[in-house]
């Protein structure tokens, strides 16, 4: 037959202690957290929303061959920061959050008529600059 274990109190204290401890201490850390000043997305991190593919990268070019997107990618930057859905997506730390208001905000641009034909595609105002944005990102 085995020998029975015997759990002391002063073992069962002792181990309820420790427990304490680390969700004292966890605990803590969540609301120290929530006092720490969080990094906000840069324009950057809209660009996520563009594609990495060959009719993104000619929609870009197209653009900015055009000269309906400005080349230089602080102006474009700015321009499209003007955007109320653009300026929510820079605030938003969640990549799905910016996502969808990235793709709002090129819902608005066909309600509100701001489209660009190029190529043979209507697109966006804000869907080509982005393409442009990111085709002077990678090249850069």
């Amino acid at each position: 037959m085995g020998t029975a274990t015997r759990i002391t109190r002063r073992v069962a204290l002792g181990a309820l202690a420790v427990v304490g401890l680390g969700a004292a201490a966890y605990g803590s850390s969540l609301a120290a957290c929530g006092f720490v000043k969080r990094n906000r997305p840069d324009f950057f991190a809209l660009l996520d929303a563009v594609p990495d593919d060959a009719s993104s990268r000619r929609v870009g070019r197209a653009m900015l061959a055009s000269g309906r997107a400005p080349r230089d990618l602080a102006r474009l930057a700015a321009s499209l920061g003007e955007r109320p859905l653009i300026r929510a997506a820079l605030d938003s730390g969640c990549p799905d959050t910016r996502r969808a208001l990235v793709q709002a905000q090129c819902r608005a641009d066909f309600v509100e008529g701001r489209m660009v034909t190029v190529d043979g595609w209507v697109l966006s105002q804000t869907e080509a600059e982005l393409c442009a944005a990111a085709d002077i990102a990678r090249s850069a």
